[in-house]
């Protein structure tokens, strides 16, 4: 009663420390972004309702340090481990239900309409990331965008390039092929689009962490090291500047689904589990992207293979209700591709017989460079450095975990199949990623369909899983003399250090460069190095450390979609397509950020980002078929008026200027004009005249009478 007692004092102790912590830190953080412009302001933001939201985030984070010292650390995570499934889904509905997401949508705030919106159409944290722009300018619009219109979720769209595009392929549908795409999509039918963003946003990260952590899991036999090594992926710069890659959900889950199986012995769980199989497979199958999917599926076919070889025995023991059941499950997983396939045939017909990406096709050659980008890779979200998402890397210590573990492999007696099948699908991406294969054997290993730049990063991925492996299977392995240890930690991180200068020079000061060769200099040590048990753990901590370092500023966190459904003019566009169903628009002006404000206003914009292109629409305007290998490609769309011919020029691979003459303007079909900022029209053209019937905060709408 006594322990009780004390327990529940020092808990309201802790608890009035964190709210007192957290309003100090809102206040502080409000004052930072808004410009300290005196107390009296400053204590009228209590009224907001950004101001409490910020509160009541922090408010739980600062709860969470406070259980560390109410709770002995060791039962709190123990505790967390045992529950992580459920705490993952728990912080997911959170984020859901205050509407949190990542997305840099904050952009349309200074770019359309600037400094016009409500409280919400900025970030509550973090700032926006104009890279991130295949997000808030392709994959956000595009699915706003099919949630307009009479038709909401069916197969097709007529918002996107001003005509009918499947939504399964830009937006949302909902249908058995989404099942097998993107699961969690589905929400859409029944939540709010707000709510349903948020958590679809955050879906495939969390789950992405679950399920690494789970693979790490079952094959380190350790919660400690586990949980560093999913840190390691999903807080990396590579995985949070890229997106959140759905494979980080399928192509683990496929193995983590078939482990439990293996083990499981009540029969509704194997049902769900050969189901969970079958979805995840499939859901590997389905998303493409062979740049990554090809080396990927190399590598979880080596681990596949470790999965049978390790539970062999299990395997052996299966009844025919056991076999049947994942030939069930097989049945399942094809039958629910081919429905998927079906359903794209047009997309897929349509872009693989594009100039770009479609006839793209690579051999390889040297950007092993890339991999040592981990030295700077921390310090992205902090300092500019021009395009992280291409830059962005695993923070692997290459090529130190190679080293290191093929020395394991090779002084065991007992070979581990887990390490050898990596380190063998390793070889051919090494030799891509080095000198290049012939064009023959690129075909034949369908390395033909990644680059060089790409498969760097799934050995930098393996080496994350080395990592795993060197802390767990290996942790007591005998390794390399001190002398050896040393060269190869300080040769690594010079070579590191070589490429971060010459490719980025002065990107790091030289005192940043410093502590970060320190840094892995320690950290590849111990990779080479047998150390105690303590040295290891904190070795850990330091890289989970270094993973949050980089990871937890890169996205923003914001609040509905008030960036874009704010604004004046997003009204008046939304006004004008629900009185007339039939209009087709064109963007103009600003960048590739005006086509997709305004089809995310369900406004059909003919130049809206073709994720395939518009043939019928291209060709009617190049009758000759002159320009086709500019426009038959994937392709944002800058519009300019001209009195010559129209033309079409390529401004870089995904970005195209479409020089259209005021005489073919009629063959568009657009009858609604959306500038953003200034417009340049000859209003003498012959043609084509403009009605205005909107214009307000440099923002204006023009009505085209032919």
């Amino acid at each position: 009663m006594k322990r009780d007692s004390v327990f529940i004092k020092k808990g309201i102790i802790v608890f009035i420390l964190c709210i007192f912590a957290s309003l100090g830190t809102t206040f502080w953080y409000t004052a930072r972004m808004n410009g300290f412009q005196g107390f009296r302001l400053l204590l009228a933001s209590v009224t907001t309702s950004l101001f409490w939201y910020r509160e009541i985030f922090l408010l739980l984070v600062f709860i969470f340090i406070g259980l560390h010292f109410l709770i002995p650390i060791k039962k709190m995570y123990r505790w967390m481990f045992k529950y992580r499934w459920y705490i993952g889904i728990g912080i997911l509905l959170f984020l859901t239900l205050m509407r949190f997401h990542g997305d840099s949508i904050a952009f349309y705030h200074n770019t359309i309409q600037s400094g016009v919106g409500n409280e919400f159409s900025t970030p509550i944290f973090g700032v926006v990331r104009p890279i991130r722009s295949d997000e808030f300018v392709v994959g956000t619009p595009n699915l706003l965008a099919s949630l307009q219109g009479g038709n909401l979720f069916s197969v097709y769209n007529d918002v996107l390039r001003g005509t009918d595009t499947l939504n399964l392929a830009t937006g949302v549908y909902i249908g058995l092929p989404t099942l097998i795409l993107a699961p969690w999509k589905l929400v859409y039918a029944i939540l709010p689009v707000e709510f349903a963003f948020s958590f679809c946003w955050y879906a495939p990260l969390i789950f992405g962490f679950l399920m690494m952590m789970e693979l790490f899991y079952i094959i380190s036999k350790s919660k400690l090291v586990s949980f560093v090594g999913s840190l390691l992926i999903i807080f990396s710069s590579w995985y949070l500047w890229w997106g959140f890659s759905v494979y980080f959900v399928n192509a683990p889950g496929v193995i983590v689904c078939l482990y439990y199986f293996t083990k499981e012995s009540k029969i509704y769980k194997k049902v769900l589990l050969s189901i969970a199989t079958a979805l995840c497979f499939g859901s590997f199958i389905v998303n493409l992207y062979p740049a990554w999917q090809v080396p990927l599926g190399y590598m979880f076919l080596a681990i596949g293979i470790w999965l049978i070889h390790e539970n062999w025995s299990s395997i052996k023991q299966f009844t025919k209700r056991d076999w049947l059941l994942l030939i069930g499950a097989l049945i399942l997983c094809f039958g629910l591709v081919a429905n998927y396939f079906l359903s794209m045939s047009e997309y897929i017909e349509v872009i693989n017989n594009t100039a770009y990406p479609g006839a793209r096709f690579d051999s390889g050659s040297y950007n092993l460079n890339k991999l040592f980008y981990y030295i700077q890779s921390p310090f992205y979200a902090f300092k500019d450095i021009g395009n992280p998402s291409e830059t962005g890397v695993f923070f692997s210590l290459f090529p130190i975990p190679t080293i290191a573990i093929l020395w394991c492999w090779i002084k065991e007696e007992k070979k581990d199949w887990l390490t050898g099948g990596l380190l063998l699908v390793q070889i051919p991406m090494l030799i891509y990623a080095t000198f290049g294969v012939p064009q023959i054997v690129a075909k034949i290993t369908l390395l033909s369909y990644t680059t060089s730049f790409r498969i760097v990063d799934i050995i930098g991925l393996i080496q994350i899983f080395f990592i795993v492996i060197l802390f767990s299977r290996y942790k007591n392995a005998e390794r390399f003399h001190w002398i050896i240890a040393v060269s190869l930690s300080f040769g690594t991180a010079a070579i590191a250090a070589y490429y971060s200068w010459r490719d980025y020079p002065g990107y790091l000061n030289t005192i940043v460069m410093g502590v970060m060769i320190l840094v892995i200099v320690g950290l590849s040590f111990v990779l080479m190095f047998k150390v105690n048990k303590q040295i290891q753990q904190a070795t850990l901590i330091i890289l989970a450390g270094i993973s949050l370092f980089t990871g937890i500023y890169v996205r923003p966190i914001s609040v509905g979609l008030s960036a874009i459904y704010a604004k004046p003019v997003a009204q008046e566009i939304m006004q004008i397509t629900s009185n007339d169903k039939n209009t087709k628009w064109i963007a103009y002006g600003g960048g590739i950020e005006t086509p997709a404000f305004a089809v995310a206003c369900g406004a059909p914009t003919i130049n809206s980002v073709n994720t395939y292109p518009n043939l019928s629409l291209w060709k009617t305007l190049d009758p000759n078929n002159q320009y086709n290998e500019i426009y038959n490609r994937y392709e944002h769309i800058k519009t300019v008026f001209t009195n010559n011919s129209t033309s079409f020029e390529i401004i870089q691979p995904d970005y195209i200027a479409l020089n259209l003459s005021y005489e073919d303007i009629p063959k568009t079909g657009a009858n609604y004009l959306f500038v953003n900022g200034e417009l340049e029209f000859d209003t003498s053209n012959g043609y084509v005249s403009l009605e205005k019937i909107y214009d307000e905060y440099g923002a204006s709408i023009y009505k085209l009478v032919y």
